[in-house]
């Protein structure tokens, strides 16, 4: 999507959360060894980093609204953003939610589905500490040494056999007519980083609870954090950036009867599109790896910005 914008004149901007490969400095804390620094979520994200990427971009850009695209987990960070600094809405000309994560429950992703019942036991602890509070997408000095990284394992040889497709399919959904096995191997290196274990444990609480509320830490610190034995709702009824949300049919992930409780929950005069992408196999992943993804979606998001922006 970014080159179907600077093709068409727009100054685009690609945020890295923190923890990822770019952004992994830190004033004190080693982020390869000291386990508080991943000790942050949605909430730290949405709060802090958020508005301040949205402020310097307003700043060297000269602008003073921005538009903003978000895929899965980035359009629930945009969302509690909203909520939590609301002068943040009057900087977001509009957004567009490419499988928007917020409301969950009826996914059927292995990695949901197959995750044991930790959280808010003691194995929550343990898990917390064997991985150091992160999940990496960094191959170790080890298996680079070895040559086991992801665009090697992945390479020809390898998608001859159908190992990596197929698990990749087997993840998110088969689409193999819009995989691009050209370029497969490239994207998948850059898909992958590191990411904070406690934004995946809140996943899992979000599609157990159904509901899009802050972190659950069980009802002790929660009186501690929120004055309230549970975790509050997101209240979305606060937001007034105009959205426009697109989903895939073949989404495991965020389906279809999540993408409509997401469609209910934002305010009706802030919801401007609600777009199932013309491609019945279209899956979560395919919103970055598609082959047609420029047709299917980006095209349609650019012509809207084009619009809105003929209409000021």
């Amino acid at each position: 999507m970014a080159f179907t914008l600077v093709d068409a004149g727009y100054d685009v901007w690609l945020a890295n959360m923190r923890g990822t490969t770019p952004s992994k400095i830190h004033t004190h804390f080693n982020t390869d060894r000291d386990v508080d620094y991943w000790d942050f979520g949605i909430e730290e994200v949405s709060t802090f980093d958020l508005p301040l990427m949205v402020d310097l971009i307003l700043q060297k850009s000269g602008s003073d609204q921005i538009f903003f695209a978000c895929h899965s987990g980035g359009c629930g960070i945009l969302l509690a953003g909203l909520v939590n600094v609301p002068k943040l809405n009057n900087k977001i000309k509009a957004s567009f939610f490419l499988a928007p994560f917020g409301f969950s429950g009826s996914t059927y992703n292995p990695t949901f589905v197959l995750f044991p019942p930790i959280l808010g036991t003691r194995w929550e602890t343990i898990v917390w500490n064997v991985f150091g509070g992160k999940l990496s997408g960094e191959p170790s000095p080890l298996l680079t040494a070895l040559g086991l990284t992801t665009e090697k394992i992945c390479g020809w040889s390898f998608m001859r056999c159908g190992i990596c497709d197929n698990l990749l399919f087997a993840l998110y959904g088969a689409d193999p007519e819009q995989m691009d096995y050209n370029n497969f191997p490239n994207m998948l290196k850059k898909l992958q980083d590191n990411g904070a274990l406690k934004i995946f444990f809140h996943a899992i609480q979000l599609d157990e609870t159904c509901q899009f509320q802050k972190y659950d830490y069980g009802q002790t610190r929660n009186l501690l954090e929120y004055e309230s034995a549970n975790p509050p709702l997101y209240n979305l009824s606060t937001m007034t950036v105009p959205i426009y949300i697109f989903y895939g049919e073949g989404d495991n992930f965020l389906t279809p009867w999540d993408m409509a409780r997401m469609q209910d929950a934002i305010p009706r005069k802030y919801l401007k599109g609600f777009h199932r992408v013309d491609w019945h196999k279209f899956n979560h992943i395919d919103f970055l790896m598609a082959k047609d993804a420029d047709i299917l979606v980006y095209h349609k998001i650019r012509d809207i910005m084009e619009k809105i922006e003929l209409e000021k």
